[in-house]
């Protein structure tokens, strides 16, 4: 009889839907060629008084009961007969698709349910539907719950806070900041924020996308200390958040008072509270803007490596910040009272990397120091040496970097005896090492030797909801740089740099800004001047030329293979610090500090190509 059963394994697919999740998939059905008499057999066996019946392709086309197989035996049908003539077709399914609140409720104790094919994929029971209203009872009780807390926590928390729509409408307010305002919360919902609290810059935070923190305003006839937050959503301001952090700045002496108590108690020493200065602030992790999750797994991933002396791979594309990542790991790191050495592996011209790296000794080679010089690994010594760029290093140094990794000795040029080192190495490339290493462009050994701990910093493409923050971060600082009133950006502004595509990431924004800054003449940046300074000066940018006329051709026919190989590389170097130039705008000091050399020898250099007709 089971060969007349349809293998209900087959039917069902797993449907993420509420009757989909609901139902049950062990069931039987029959087709609709089974005898009565196996269907009688089926009713005894099963001690079921209905089943489904399905045609052979599964297509579900009605109910068999045990009283319309028995009114056939009754009426003198031969028990030969199929069960076409006698099920009920009448009985509509249940789709799939469905949800439990929109059903009617069930008339019987089981109802079929097909998918968009009508093939049956399981049965809904009346136990299925009371299970399943009972768990969205206890969501809904759940949901209940939590928003009634989040009530009890909103208005006792000792912080003001407020929360407008993308118009500057008071959605909510809690009891701490109506109370220090001394208005209504009744009264306050639904009015418009500048109506509610005087000198407030929360609308102007909804119309620039650029949240502020840690402003000082006058509130009450004292100044206060806010935040003010735009809220994001899908590239689209949908409201804004402000802060009331402290109340009045006198309550900060207040604490500061509280911790030179807690001092004195303890015989510890007095309080000193000191700016430090800008060029010897540590760069730590709080450095790093952003609130995205591919930003903030990786600041976390950063942090537990910093804990380890384990040699690190940051990977990222060019200008995502991965020297800012590495000296704060370098301010975490146990070698953090040790020096910080950076060096960037592609713009050291490759006769000379080896010396840098691993210093010389006196009269190594024509025209060195008299005593010598330490190399950057030397220089490192119990601190953090950082190689950027280093998917651009020559095949012959990688297997001496490798010997130094594995060693921990350097020999400097012209030495006798190596001298041990001890330093935390951490390396940086925009390069696809793995394929390099496929294309035996980069040493597998010293892959594997570098990348025991790899972090990877995302575009700014995959991070567009921290651009707002990064640019209310440099703006102001771009400002004070210049020592020129802060301004203002429209949101509208905003809105279009999440959507440009920055190839050189953090760097390149930070370049626009100051571009904009620099250029705009009045207090705000408008989509226009972005328009005009950024889309459409990029676009009118001459480029450089790729390939060699046939007066170059023919010059290089003339040299000899060694003067054409010189020839080649000045070109190639020529091509970097133009290009460099360029994305500096002509600023040759800031060229020379990306090139990793002095403005001098960066005027030399194009002198000599100048003279050189390269």
């Amino acid at each position: 009889m089971r060969d007349h059963l349809v293998d209900h394994d087959e039917l069902f697919q797993q449907e993420e839907l509420e009757i989909g999740r609901r139902m049950k998939t062990d069931f039987d059905a029959l087709l609709y060629s089974t005898t009565l008499k196996e269907a009688a057999e089926f009713f005894i066996t099963t001690k079921l008084n209905e089943v489904s019946v399905v045609d052979h392709d599964r297509h579900y086309l009605g109910e068999l009961s045990t009283a319309m197989v028995m009114e056939a035996v009754i009426q003198g049908t031969p028990l030969e007969e199929t069960v076409e003539l006698y099920y009920d077709s009448t009985v509509e399914p249940i789709g799939f698709h469905e949800i439990l609140s929109d059903i009617s409720p069930l008339k019987k104790a089981s109802v079929p349910v097909v998918n968009h094919e009508n093939i049956l994929i399981g049965m809904l029971t009346q136990s299925d539907v009371l299970e399943g209203f009972s768990q969205t009872y206890q969501k809904l009780k759940q949901l209940e719950n939590t928003v009634e807390w989040f009530h009890i926590s909103y208005d006792n928390i000792y912080e003001g806070i407020v929360v407008v729509d993308e118009n500057g409408y008071v959605k909510m307010i809690n009891k701490a900041y109506c109370s220090y305002l001394g208005i209504d919360r009744e009264w306050a919902i639904g009015q418009h924020i500048i109506n509610v609290i005087e000198g407030t810059r929360l609308h102007i935070v909804l119309q620039t996308g650029i949240p502020e923190h840690n402003q000082v305003q006058f509130l009450k006839g004292q100044e206060v200390v806010a935040h003010r937050i735009p809220i994001w959503k899908n590239n689209k301001i949908i409201g804004g958040i402000g802060i009331l952090v402290f109340r009045g700045v006198s309550e900060l002496y207040r604490i500061f008072d509280k911790i030179q108590d807690l001092l004195n108690k303890n015989d510890l020493k007095h309080l000193h509270i000191v700016q430090p200065k800008s060029k010897d602030e540590r760069i730590t992790f709080n450095h790093i803007i952003g609130e995205s999750k591919s930003i903030i797994h990786s600041k976390y991933l950063a942090r537990r490596a910093a804990k380890s002396p384990a040699t690190i791979l940051i990977t990222g594309e060019s200008g995502v910040g991965k020297e800012i990542f590495t000296k704060a790991i370098h301010s975490m790191s146990s070698y953090q009272e040790g020096p910080f050495i950076s060096v960037n592996c592609s713009s050291i011209p490759e006769h000379l990397l080896e010396s840098e790296l691993f210093g010389y000794e006196e009269g190594a080679f024509t025209g060195s120091r008299r005593k010598g010089k330490p190399g950057k690994f030397l220089l490192a010594h119990k601190g953090t040496i950082f190689l950027d760029e280093i998917g651009d290093m020559p095949l012959e140094m990688q297997a001496k970097i490798l010997r130094v990794l594995q060693e921990r000795e350097v020999e400097p040029v012209g030495g006798t005896k190596p001298i041990s080192v001890d330093f935390r190495l951490i390396a940086a490339t925009n390069r696809p090492l793995q394929e390099m290493v496929k294309q035996n462009k980069f040493r597998e050994d010293l892959y594997y030797r570098l990348n025991v701990i790899p972090i990877y910093i995302p575009p700014l493409r995959e991070r567009k909801e921290d651009i707002p923050l990064l640019i209310g971060h440099y703006m102001k600082t771009i400002c004070q740089k210049h020592r020129i009133p802060i301004k203002d950006i429209s949101k509208e502004t905003v809105s279009a740099m999440m959507n440009y595509e920055w190839k050189g990431n953090i760097r390149e924004l930070v370049n626009a800004l100051e571009r904009l800054i620099a250029l705009v003449d009045g207090p705000v940046i408008h989509y226009n001047d972005f328009k005009s300074y950024i889309l459409e000066w990029n676009l009118s940018l001459p480029q450089m030329e790729t390939q060699e006329s046939l007066s170059d051709i023919d010059k290089m026919r003339e040299l000899s293979p060694l003067e054409n190989i010189k020839q080649a590389e000045m070109k190639k170097e020529k091509e970097l610090y133009l290009r460099v130039i360029r994305e500096e705008n002509g600023n040759k000091t800031k060229a020379a500090q990306r090139l990793g050399i002095c403005r001098a020898t960066l005027y030399n250099k194009l002198q000599e190509f100048k003279n050189k007709d390269i």
